[in-house]
């Protein structure tokens, strides 16, 4: 912005002095034949325009320099609204979770297998630990018993494959709840940390920053190291985005 006000600025020079100066005698001949009362001269008059071409250097400096400033101030603008609009998402998923928007992975950990969620949040894509399947039914049933899970009837079955799983659309549907649930606990304890610096640091996940995307690990986890699956998503990649290109590569 600042460049294109410069160039109208060089612009609008060029023009006042590639203007013929005023025949500054003739204004005041004209003036007296018209029995006008101009109280000048010509010294009068070339002080006079001398002075307002100053005037408009002035004020297109003065121009330029206010545009600068709105747009430092659009700029910060723009950044206080990304973060009302981030802690908007913080209090929603903090206080208020969902299951939209939650993908579920089943990943090697060590010598076990544990079905993992991924959520965004903050422009970053994150990810928890769900359990292990076993603990995961149990899990299910537990809330089912609390009516916690409404629609979805208590698992019978003592093993499930992941496979398997993938077929219930009412399991997915109970366990994007747990992934829900857990998801709240991750950001409630990283807010909590962050804001009101309750908990020691140990208790909150590391963030890898060099990660793309920037994968978050759950250090309530078994502590066993795992290799991440970028899936080809940038850490700043819209929600949206994000979710619907996980959909169409993995549902």
């Amino acid at each position: 912005m600042g460049d294109k006000y410069a160039s109208d600025f060089l612009a609008f020079n060029l023009i006042i002095f590639n203007m013929p100066a005023p025949l500054f005698n003739e204004i005041l001949e004209k003036n007296q034949l018209i029995k006008g009362r101009l109280n000048a001269n010509q010294a009068d008059l070339e002080k006079l325009y001398q002075t307002l071409q100053k005037d408009s250097d002035r004020l297109k400096r003065k121009q330029i320099r206010q545009e600068e400033i709105i747009k430092s101030t659009l700029a910060k603008r723009n950044e206080i609204k990304l973060q009302i609009k981030r802690n908007s998402e913080s209090i929603q998923k903090s206080f208020h979770p969902s299951s939209e928007k939650i993908s579920l992975l089943y990943k090697k950990m060590g010598d076990a297998f544990y079905i993992k969620a991924r959520f965004y949040w903050e422009g970053k894509q994150r990810e928890v630990q769900v359990g292990s399947i076993p603990i995961v039914l149990e899990i299910i049933n537990t809330m089912i018993s609390n009516k916690l899970l409404e629609g979805l009837k208590p698992v019978k079955a003592k093993k499930l494959t992941w496979n398997e799983i993938n077929k219930r659309s009412d399991l997915i549907s109970g366990i994007k709840k747990i992934a829900s649930l857990k998801s709240q606990e991750y950001i409630l304890r990283k807010l909590i940390y962050e804001k009101l610096n309750l908990l020691e640091s140990k208790d909150i996940p590391d963030i890898e920053e060099n990660e793309t995307p920037e994968i978050v690990k759950d250090s309530s986890s078994p502590p066993v190291k795992i290799k991440t699956d970028n899936e080809g998503v940038t850490e700043m990649e819209d929600e949206d985005n994000w979710y619907d290109k996980w959909r169409k590569d993995n549902l």
